[in-house]
C-alpha cells in the first residue's frame, strides 16, 4: 500500500496528480497512488473548484499534516491521439497569448493563465481562508503541473501584492510550467517571502515557452513550428524560480545549465523529424507514474 511521500517535492507533485481527478462537472475522484502520496487530512478532504467555459479551469484545495494548506491547479495533458497538428494546436494555446498587466502585480503576465486564475479566484480565496481559520499555523502551498504551474505563480503573486489579502507565509512548486509572465514580473516576484521551485524534464518543450527572442531566432525557419513561435516575438517572457532539471536517467540536477537556443532547436527538429520523435517529446511532459517528472521527483515509494 502506498504511503505518504517522504519529500515535500513529491507530495506537491502528487497533489498535482490529484487535481487531474476533477472532472468537467466539478466532481472529484481520488486518484491512487497520488492521493496517498499527499496524505490529505481526512477530517477536511480536498475540495474541487471549477470555472470557465465547460469548467476548463480547476483546482483542488485541501490540507495535509506534513506541509499545510495546498492549492493544486489542474493542468492540461497533451491531446490524444498524438499528431503533429494536434500538438501544434496545443502549443499554440500556450504560446499565442500576449502578456498583460494584472492589478497590484509587477510587470505583465500571460493573459490566458491570468484569465484562468480569475475565473477561480473568489471561491479559491474563500476556501483558503476557511482552512486558514482552522489551521492558522499552517503554511500555504501552491502547486501545478503544465498550465497549473503559471496559475500557481500568478495566484501567489496576486495573494502577496493585493492589500486586501493577508496571505501569510507561502511556497510555490511548479512542474512543466510554461513561462508565467515577462521579465519584469519574474524579477519583481517576491521569491524571498514566497520561494518558487520549478521542475523541468529532459526533452519537455513546454517549460521553454512562450519562447524568448533568442530562441525564436534559431527556430523561425523550421516549418510550422517557426511560424507558431514567431507569434511571441518581443513579449519578453521569462521563467520563474529555482530550477531543478530531471535528466534522461531521472536524476534531479540543481546545477544543470539552462537549455540553450541550439538545444531548443534540436528538440523542435526532433518533433518534426518523425512521429516517434514527436511522441518522445510529448511523453516528456507527462506527470504520471513511470514518466520523467514522477520518476525524478518521486523515485521511491509512490509508483509500483
Amino acid at each position: 500500500m502506498t504511503s505518504t511521500a517522504n519529500t515535500i517535492d513529491c507530495r506537491m507533485l502528487c497533489a498535482c496528480g490529484c487535481a487531474y481527478g476533477i472532472d468537467d462537472d466539478g466532481n472529484y475522484s481520488a486518484l491512487s497512488p497520488y492521493t496517498e502520496g499527499v496524505g490529505w487530512d481526512s477530517a477536511h478532504p480536498p475540495v474541487p473548484i471549477v470555472a470557465g467555459d465547460a469548467n476548463i479551469n480547476a483546482c483542488l484545495v485541501g490540507v495535509n499534516a506534513d506541509d499545510g494548506i495546498i492549492v493544486a491547479f489542474r493542468g492540461t495533458m497533451p491531446p490524444v491521439p498524438v499528431t503533429l497538428t494536434s500538438i501544434l494546436d496545443w502549443w499554440q494555446d500556450i504560446i499565442d497569448s500576449k502578456p498583460r498587466t494584472e492589478p497590484h502585480v509587477p510587470g505583465k503576465v500571460h493573459c490566458g493563465f491570468a484569465d484562468a486564475v480569475e475565473t477561480l479566484w473568489q471561491p479559491l480565496i474563500n476556501r483558503v481562508n476557511a482552512l486558514r481559520a482552522l489551521y492558522p499555523e499552517k503554511r500555504v502551498y501552491l502547486t501545478g503541473h503544465s498550465k497549473g504551474g503559471p496559475m500557481a505563480t500568478i495566484s501567489a503573486a496576486r495573494m502577496h501584492f493585493d492589500p486586501a489579502i493577508n496571505l501569510g507565509s507561502a511556497t510555490v512548486f511548479t512542474f512543466a510550467s510554461p513561462h508565467p509572465g515577462d521579465s519584469e514580473f519574474t524579477g519583481g516576484f517576491p521569491v524571498a517571502s514566497i520561494p518558487v521551485t520549478r521542475y523541468e524534464n529532459h526533452l519537455d518543450i513546454v517549460p521553454l515557452v512562450p519562447p524568448t527572442d533568442d530562441f525564436i531566432e534559431v527556430v523561425e525557419k523550421i516549418p510550422l513550428i517557426g511560424d507558431l513561435f514567431k507569434k511571441a516575438a518581443g513579449w519578453d517572457y521569462a521563467a520563474l524560480g529555482t530550477r531543478l532539471f530531471i535528466d534522461e536517467n531521472f536524476d534531479v540536477l540543481s546545477n544543470k545549465p539552462d537549455v540553450t537556443p541550439a538545444e531548443f532547436a534540436r528538440i523542435a527538429l526532433r518533433v518534426m523529424a518523425s512521429h516517434d520523435g514527436l511522441v518522445e517529446v510529448v511523453m516528456a511532459h507527462l506527470n504520471t507514474c513511470h514518466h520523467g517528472y514522477m520518476s525524478g521527483t518521486c523515485p521511491n515509494g509512490i509508483c509500483s
